[in-house]
């Protein structure tokens, strides 16, 4: 069947209305194109719809029960497109980014608040969550938009750095190690490491650097969370090593950073969104306002992974 909008807008105007010529002026055509649509749609559904007389047109039994139909197929068709347009203006719609605990924690609050204050009529939600479960967040489905680090290139994944972060030491600031300006990494072969859970890619790249330097590389805990990790650290349980903004999650007296080096490593930090998945005009924009809030994006080491 090939009803078009244009026929059932003309059916509705002529049945509204009661003539042709008055449907006709309502929707800015000629009498003769409504009455050809008129006829079209009734060859079309194999049925008369209108009984014609020579000043009136009347519904026939059929088309008084397409009627309603016919109404509420257009008035559900008119608020979907509106629907869509106040979308695409960003007047409604809902967005979903997710983010390492960290950034939960620090950057990715305030740059909500500031995507609200200019867009009140969308509902942001923030999961936060563990580095590891951002990639199966986005290729689930599960949020739109994602700030946090990736280990490699994936394929299923776009994704755009925005600024790099040095892994460094955590440690008390009463540790003998906490005096030093910098510290290799075979500094820390001796040291109860607290590291994070073995699915995390920081823990991937701690344990592979130790490894290189101490064969026999165990660590002394592994945790969850960062916030864990520096608690512990507090709590004088061990040493640990995170990026250096892990920094920001901590008020606990005592905690300082000691840059590592030899070798000094960074990470790239990203914006990131499925590959397959367009974004709507609301993630768009949060995205836009997640990317200027990093001044560094443009200096970034590594290109956009997908073009």
């Amino acid at each position: 069947m090939n009803v078009t909008l244009r026929q059932i807008r003309a059916f509705l105007a002529v049945a509204e209305l009661g003539r042709f010529n008055l449907a006709a002026g309502a929707l800015g055509l000629t009498q003769a194109a409504v009455s050809l649509l008129i006829k079209d749609l009734e060859q079309e559904l194999g049925v008369r719809l209108f009984d014609r007389h020579t000043r009136k047109v009347n519904l026939t039994d059929i088309g008084i029960e397409f009627l309603p139909q016919a109404r509420k197929a257009m008035e559900d068709l008119d608020l979907a497109t509106r629907s869509v347009r106040e979308r695409a203006q960003l007047k409604k719609g809902k967005v979903v980014v997710a983010s390492s605990i960290i950034f939960s924690s620090t950057k990715i609050p305030a740059l909500i608040a500031r995507f609200l204050d200019q867009y009140p009529g969308i509902s942001v939600g923030l999961r936060d969550m563990p580095e590891e479960e951002i990639r199966p967040a986005l290729l689930r489905n599960e949020a739109d938009i994602a700030l946090g680090t990736l280990l490699d290139d994936d394929p299923e994944i776009r994704s755009q750095p925005v600024s790099q972060d040095r892994l460094m030491l955590i440690c008390r600031a009463d540790h003998p190690l906490a005096a030093r300006q910098a510290i290799g990494w075979t500094d820390l072969s001796d040291q109860k490491l607290i590291v994070l859970a073995r699915d995390n890619p920081l823990r991937q790249i701690v344990e592979r650097t130790m490894i290189g330097v101490a064969p026999d590389f165990l660590p002394a805990y592994d945790v969850r969370f960062s916030t864990t990790a520096i608690g512990m650290v507090a709590a004088g349980l061990g040493v640990s090593v995170l990026p250096e903004n892990s920094m920001e999650l901590t008020s606990a007296a005592g905690v300082c950073s000691v840059a590592l080096s030899d070798p000094i490593i960074t990470r790239d930090i990203c914006v990131m969104q499925h590959k397959w998945r367009s974004l709507s005009p609301p993630a768009e924009r949060l995205k836009e306002i997640i990317l200027a809030a990093f001044p560094e994006a443009a200096a970034a080491s590594r290109p956009a992974s997908d073009p």
